[in-house]
């Protein structure tokens, strides 16, 4: 019986022995764990990296070196050197976030090293410690792998059957509808999730035809355009040619169109048939609604009288309304003629002598008032053309060129008669020198006259005194001669 006690308290002993080590084994155990913002990231962007400490027991304290390879990645913000340590003995996780910025290419490691960790009672943890890759490409890499699809799965219009059958290729379609339609719904389908459709939904209708376009725009940006035109039957329907040779269809419902400031609507009668319209007492100008082969409409001045259709084109400048006008030809002599764009709209202005500014013929539909304006190209601003003070210009400056070219004369005369009597100076100037160089002559000549009679007196008194040297003494021989002779 003892013996058998024995055992049993041997294994009791064992098994609380191994329940303690194995409360100290998980007590003394930490991870630390390494999260990105994402695993994929084009050069020169950011992202966010976390670093977590986490133990199953209470922290003391724990440090570590952050570890990434510096060819993929820049350091932005984050400590590098964690030295940190729990206030309390409730602390069993931290978390530091780090800041990189990708530079190069290739995939980068993110983690830790020089690790280590205590427990709050000061006894070492166990610590093991995680990483994160992440995979730097260029934006041209990227790009790559977008999906180029840009097709349709399906197309229709409620209660219309288009014509030819849908099929992802065909990119334009019909559709008949009835008269007095007035909306339809376009639906639509993409074949990949990644691409997005616009033009869907519903549209408004109008006698005639009606364009729609629907358009697909793959992950990569290519793009391709399914076209509808709805074609609403009209009875009755009015064609009209416009100035520019256009043919055009009068549109009959007044829900299609929309009045400009200033004008009220209007009944007119085309071709015997009453259609909605604008009328602006102010400008005297009617307006209808013109719709074209592709199904847009626009507004046009309708000249009754003359059965003209012209397009009504309004611009927006300096808190003026303008409607653009035909240039006069009396003008239109004085400047080169050229096209110019304003609000997407083109017609005919002059050009200045500075290219910057240009005059337009329009008018105020404010007002009413039709007047030439100075238009500032760069300052999308517009200042009225005052001509008279065109022509003062030109009549100061005639003025102007009058009294120069007087004063040019006058000058001209001036300078003749400065010139003659520079002439008589230089003249009178010659003359006295060569007097003075005839006098100096003289004087040199005399000069040396006198020098050369000096020098022919010196000679003849050289040669008298010469003289007298040899008679003396020939005289003197004689003298001893006879001397000698008498001894």
């Amino acid at each position: 019986m003892k013996k058998i006690f024995n055992i049993l308290l041997t294994i009791l002993f064992t098994c609380l022995s191994f329940h303690i080590n194995t409360q100290k084994i998980n007590a003394a155990s930490a991870s630390i764990s390494v999260s990105s913002s994402t695993s994929q990231i084009v050069v020169g962007k950011e992202f966010t990296v976390t670093v977590k400490i986490s133990s199953s027991t209470s922290l003391g304290s724990w440090e570590w070196v952050i570890n990434y390879n510096s060819k993929n990645f820049k350091l932005l913000s984050g400590t590098s050197y964690v030295v940190d340590y729990a206030s309390n003995g409730s602390k069993k996780s931290a978390s530091y976030t780090y800041r990189f910025k990708a530079i190069g290419t290739g995939t980068g490691t993110i983690g830790v090293k020089s690790y280590g960790a205590y427990a709050w009672n000061e006894s070492k943890l166990s610590v093991s410690a995680g990483s994160k890759s992440v995979k730097v490409i260029t934006q041209a890499q990227l790009e790559a792998t977008y999906s180029k699809n840009n097709n349709l799965k399906s197309l229709s219009i409620d209660g219309l059957t288009l014509s030819p059958k849908f099929n992802k290729k065909t990119l334009e379609y019909t559709a008949e509808a009835e008269a007095n339609t007035t909306k339809i719904k376009i639906n639509a389908t993409k074949e990949d999730s990644k691409a997005t459709v616009s033009g869907t939904g519903t549209k408004e209708v109008s006698e005639g035809d009606n364009k729609f376009d629907i358009t697909v725009t793959a992950q990569n940006g290519s793009s391709k355009t399914y076209t509808i035109i709805v074609k609403v039957t009209d009875p009755n329907p009015i064609t009209v040619t416009d100035t520019l040779g256009n043919t055009l269809t009068v549109v009959k419902r007044e829900s299609n169109l929309e009045a400009p400031d200033n004008y009220e609507k209007k009944k007119i009668t085309i071709d015997n048939q009453t259609v909605p319209g604008f009328y602006s007492e102010i400008n005297d100008i009617t307006l209808v609604g013109l719709k074209d082969e592709s199904g847009t409409i626009n507004l046009y001045m309708y000249d009754n009288e003359n059965n003209k259709y012209t397009k009504y084109t309004e611009i927006s400048l300096d808190k003026l309304i303008i409607l653009p006008l035909k240039i006069d030809e009396e003008i239109n002599k004085k400047y080169k003629k050229e096209t110019i764009t304003i609000a997407d709209q083109t017609f005919d202005a002059l050009i200045m002598t500075n290219p910057q500014f240009t005059i337009i013929h329009a008018q105020d539909l404010l007002t009413g008032t039709k007047d030439y304006y100075i238009y500032d190209t760069k300052l999308n601003t517009l200042i009225t053309y005052d001509n008279t003070e065109e022509k003062e210009s030109e009549e100061t400056l005639t003025k102007y060129f009058n009294i120069i070219i007087l004063l040019c004369g006058e000058s001209l005369i001036i300078f003749i008669i400065l010139i003659g009597i520079l002439i008589s100076k230089i003249r009178k100037n010659k003359r006295r020198k060569r007097k003075l160089q005839e006098v100096k002559k003289l004087e040199q000549e005399k000069k040396k006259k006198e020098i050369k009679e000096q020098e022919n007196k010196k000679e003849t008194k050289t040669n008298e005194s010469k003289t007298k040297k040899e008679t003396k003494k020939k005289t003197k021989e004689k003298s001893d001669m006879k001397k000698l002779d008498e001894l």
